[in-house]
């Protein structure tokens, strides 16, 4: 049996109007019966109501395993001292992510750190492997990887396309700003070095939640420190192509 959201409260409100009538009449068997009849037609539609609402979240939980395990095959594990990197696949969607852990805290990748571990993702003399194609590369908050933060951070204090009293570019929109700088040929290149033997190349950056303000927001950033707002975090990818 099928209750929508119309019928339903359609039904209760017929039921309590019956339910009020009912039993402003003393001593009457009759509506005894009915009154009774009435209450446990209203606990059938309250069970009904609440399998109906029970089957998505059944099904959603079934699915889950599945799901989580597409979303987290381990490429790569490489511990250095309190931090972990890892280079998950999700062969679903053909992409990777470069995950620091813990997240959230004083753990950051160094430029030599990112390229030894792309490189061993990306040649694995054991398994697991990568299979097949992937288009990109998710490496998460900028700020991990305090090299990239600089890099945006200097940049586009010297640029005059970027206004760095209002901490915005003159005339386009930041997302696209920022994706431009970090698709230099200065980052490109230095990512594609390990994923040479792969047959991978570093096709561009993109990003999307761009953070703007000062140097001292720059993590490990221990050059002069200037008036003015610049970019400094994004979330980051790299989208990869083949050679």
């Amino acid at each position: 049996m099928l209750v929508d959201g119309i019928t339903l409260p359609l039904l209760y409100a017929i039921q309590n109007r019956k339910l009020d009538s009912y039993t402003s009449l003393p001593n009457n068997p009759g509506m005894q019966i009915e009154t009774d009849w009435i209450s446990r037609t209203r606990e059938r539609l309250i069970a009904v109501m609440l399998l109906l609402l029970c089957i998505p979240i059944f099904l959603f939980f079934q699915s889950w395993p599945a799901f989580a395990a597409h979303q987290e095959r381990l490429i790569l594990s490489v511990e250095s001292g309190q931090c972990s990197f890892r280079v998950e696949a999700d062969d679903e969607s053909h992409t990777l992510r470069l995950r620091i852990q813990p997240e959230d805290s004083a753990c950051h990748c160094s430029k030599e750190e990112m390229q030894s571990i792309l490189k061993k993702a990306f040649e694995p003399a054991d398994p697991p492997k990568l299979n097949g194609t992937y288009t990109s590369i998710f490496i998460g908050r900028l700020i991990e990887y305090p090299w990239l933060s600089e890099y945006l951070a200097a940049n586009a204090y010297r640029d005059r396309m970027w206004d760095r009293r209002r901490g915005k570019p003159v005339s386009m929109d930041i997302n696209r700003y920022v994706k431009n700088i970090l698709s230099r040929r200065e980052i490109t290149a230095s990512l594609d070095e390990p994923l040479a033997a792969s047959g991978y190349r570093i096709a561009a950056a993109s990003v999307e939640k761009v953070l703007v303000g000062g140097f001292r927001d720059v993590p490990q950033y221990k050059g002069p420190k200037p008036a003015g707002k610049v970019p400094y975090d994004a979330m980051t990818w790299f989208k990869l192509e083949k050679r």
